[in-house]
């Protein structure tokens, strides 16, 4: 049984002066997303062995968050820059690569290619992940690159509206 936490980053500003990699999240952003981490946490869900996280500044500072929330190292945050740049494709490829002693895996990118990702992957994935939205996908697979087609159940979708009545 593998694990597969996949987050959108938070919300972040429209800065004119600066390109759309250097977008850094808003003050929304930056207050939502240790509140999401916390919300898994209290879920008593895994924590992830492996962070790997676009290097485009948002997605890059909502990992932060969360590995702060957690209790793990901004060092072991691994950046990839096909995140930032692929579609569904790239992103199972690069899920098929991590090695087999991981359990849990955990991607911080960019729609739509996260939530086209989770849907590939599951049946019941959620169809909209808006900023700051963590789906959970468990797969019955022995090695990540087992990773495919409906190879997973989704076990939960947190996101920031969620506990907001909407």
């Amino acid at each position: 049984m593998k694990t597969l936490y996949l987050v959108r980053h938070a919300k972040s500003g429209w800065e004119s002066n600066c390109s759309d990699f250097e977008r850094s999240l808003n003050e929304k952003g930056m207050k939502d997303a240790p509140v999401i981490a916390a919300r898994m946490r209290a879920k008593g869900a895994p924590l992830p062995d492996i962070l790997i996280s676009s290097p485009a500044r948002r997605a890059l500072n909502t990992a932060e968050a969360f590995a702060e929330t957690f209790g793990i190292e901004r060092e072991k945050i691994h950046m990839e820059m096909g995140i930032y740049h692929g579609g569904a494709d790239e992103l199972l490829e690069l899920v098929q690569s991590v090695p087999d002693s991981a359990e849990s895996l955990m991607l911080f990118g960019h729609n739509p290619a996260i939530s086209e990702f989770a849907d590939r992957l599951a049946r019941n994935a959620p169809h909209h992940f808006s900023p700051c939205s963590v789906v959970r996908i468990d797969m019955d697979i022995a090695g990540w690159s087992e990773a495919g087609r409906e190879k997973g159940e989704t076990q939960w979708h947190e996101h920031p509206e969620k506990h907001q009545g909407h």
